[in-house]
C-alpha cells in the first residue's frame, strides 16, 4: 500500500499544485477588477463659518460642487458598493486655497474591499465677497380695485424700512423694495398678505437666494385704508386779488369743480372748497394774470384731491386800475341809526353831501345815487349835544368809499308831547 501512495509522488505533487493554480485562474477570471462610476454626487461644505464670521459671502460657482466618483474592485465587492457609502466634502478652513478653490475630500465608509478611488474633480470653486446690509424703503403698489364708490387712502406696511443682506454686489443691483397687494373689492380698513420683491435699475425683479431679508419667503402684512368720494365746487375769495389802486375786473378757472377724498363723516358737509385770499396773485401783477393755484395745501386733514391733475386750478383774472367818481347825497337820504329813547337827532350839513368812489370804471359808469346807502350810527350817544361822527357808506360790489366824511350832528332831548 506504502508503495503504491508513493509511487509517481512528484508527479500528484505536481496535479495538486497545477489544480490550484487553475483555481486561481478560474477565479481571476470570474472575479476581475473592474470599476463603477457614481455621478452627480454633491460635495459638502464645512466650517463655512471661517468665511461667514468674518462678514464675507460665498456662491459656488454652477456646477462645481458635484463630483462624479469611480470605484475599482473585484466585481463580487463591487457589487456592495452603494452612493450613501462615500461621504463626499470640502473644507473651507482647512483647504481653501487661492482664495476661490477648496480641495474636495472622498471618503468611503463602507463595508466592501475596494482597489482605489478616483474623482472627477479636485476643487470647488467659490466666488467670495464681502457681505453688506442696506436700508431700503418698503414702497407698496396696489392691484385691482377698492368697491364701488371708494379709493385708497393710506397703504402701511407692517414694516417701513426693509435690511437686505448679501454679497456687495448683489446688494448694489437693489433700487426698489415693493410691496405689492390685491385690493380688490375691499371696503374700510383691510389687511392684506403679500411677499415683497426686489427690483434693480429696470424695474425688473431680482430672484437672487444670496440675498435676505424678511418678508423673502413669508407672509408681509400690508394695512389698506378706503375713502368715501364727492364731487364739490370751488370758490376763491378775491379780496386780496388786485393791488392798492386797482380792482379785479374778472375771474375764470378750469376745473370749476373737483372730487375730493376722505372718510364719510368728513366729507359729507362739504359741498365748496373755499380758496382763501392769500393765494391769488402774490405778486400783484396787474392787466390779465394767469396763475396756477394748488388747492390741495388748502384742504383740511383728513381731506385730499386723489387726481393729481385737479389738484392744480389754472385762473385767469383781469386786473384793471380803479376809476374815480364824485356822488352828490341829499342830507335826507342819510340814515340816522341806534339813537337812544329819549333822544332825537338832525345833521347840521348843507342838503347834500359828496362822497368820491372808487373801484371798476365799469361799476362805477353804472352808480347812481339811489345805489348808495348812508348811514350813522349813534349807539354811542347817550345825551343831548353835537356831536362829530363818521359817515358809514355801503356800495355795489367792486366799489368803496375813497375817504369817509365826517358829519355834525345835533342832539337834543325829545320833546315829551
Amino acid at each position: 500500500m506504502k508503495k503504491r501512495v508513493l509511487n509517481n509522488l512528484s508527479w500528484k505533487i505536481l496535479s495538486v499544485v497545477a489544480a490550484i493554480i487553475c483555481w486561481i485562474v478560474v477565479v481571476n477570471i470570474d472575479d476581475t477588477i473592474e470599476s463603477k462610476t457614481i455621478r452627480n454626487v454633491s460635495v459638502t461644505l464645512i466650517n463655512t463659518d471661517a468665511l461667514t464670521s468674518q462678514d464675507q459671502t460665498y456662491m459656488i460657482e454652477e456646477g462645481t460642487d458635484k463630483v462624479n466618483i469611480t470605484v475599482y474592485a473585484r466585481r463580487t465587492e463591487l457589487a456592495k458598493v452603494k452612493e450613501s457609502d462615500f461621504t463626499v466634502t470640502a473644507d473651507v478652513e482647512k483647504d481653501l486655497r487661492y482664495d476661490s478653490m477648496v480641495k474636495i475630500e472622498v471618503t468611503y465608509t463602507g463595508s466592501a474591499t475596494i482597489d482605489s478611488v478616483s474623482q472627477s474633480r479636485e476643487n470647488v470653486l467659490l466666488s467670495i465677497e464681502e457681505k453688506v446690509t442696506e436700508q431700503f424703503k418698503v414702497i407698496v403698489e396696489t392691484t385691482g380695485e377698492p368697491a364701488d364708490g371708494l379709493m385708497v387712502g393710506a397703504t402701511t406696511p407692517e414694516q417701513t424700512l426693509i435690511e437686505v443682506s448679501g454679497p456687495k454686489s448683489e446688494v448694489e443691483r437693489v433700487k426698489r423694495v415693493v410691496a405689492e397687494v390685491d385690493i380688490t373689492g375691499i371696503t374700510g380698513t383691510a389687511t392684506r398678505t403679500c411677499t415683497l420683491k426686489l427690483t434693480n435699475s429696470d424695474g425688473e425683479e431680482i430672484t437672487s437666494s444670496q440675498l435676505e431679508y424678511t418678508g423673502k419667503d413669508t407672509d408681509f402684512s400690508v394695512t389698506v385704508t378706503t375713502l368715501s368720494t364727492k364731487l364739490v365746487g370751488i370758490s376763491f375769495d378775491v379780496s386780496e386779488a388786485a393791488p392798492e389802486g386797482y380792482s379785479l375786473a374778472s375771474i375764470s378757472y378750469k376745473p370749476e369743480t373737483v372730487t375730493i377724498a376722505g372718510e364719510e363723516s368728513a366729507i359729507r358737509s362739504i359741498y365748496n372748497l373755499n380758496i382763501p385770499a392769500s393765494a391769488l396773485n402774490p405778486d400783484g401783477e396787474i392787466g390779465t394774470v394767469q396763475q396756477t393755484v394748488d388747492i390741495s395745501q388748502y384742504l383740511d386733514d383728513g381731506i385730499l384731491i386723489p387726481s393729481e391733475e385737479e389738484k392744480e386750478i389754472a385762473v385767469t383774472m383781469e386786473i384793471v386800475a380803479n376809476g374815480t367818481g364824485e356822488y352828490s347825497l341829499p342830507t335826507d337820504s342819510i340814515v340816522l341809526e341806534n339813537l337812544e329813547e329819549g333822544l332825537e337827532a338832525k345833521l347840521t350839513e348843507p342838503d347834500t353831501i359828496v362822497i368820491t368812489v372808487t373801484g371798476l370804471p365799469s361799476a362805477l359808469a353804472e352808480l347812481t345815487t339811489e345805489n348808495i346807502t348812508a348811514s350813522v350810527d349813534l349807539s354811542e350817544i347817550t345825551r343831548a349835544g353835537t356831536y362829530t361822527e363818521t359817515l358809514s357808506v355801503t356800495l355795489p360790489e367792486n366799489l368803496s368809499c375813497a375817504e369817509l366824511p365826517e358829519i355834525t350832528i345835533k342832539v337834543n332831548e325829545a320833546e315829551e308831547e
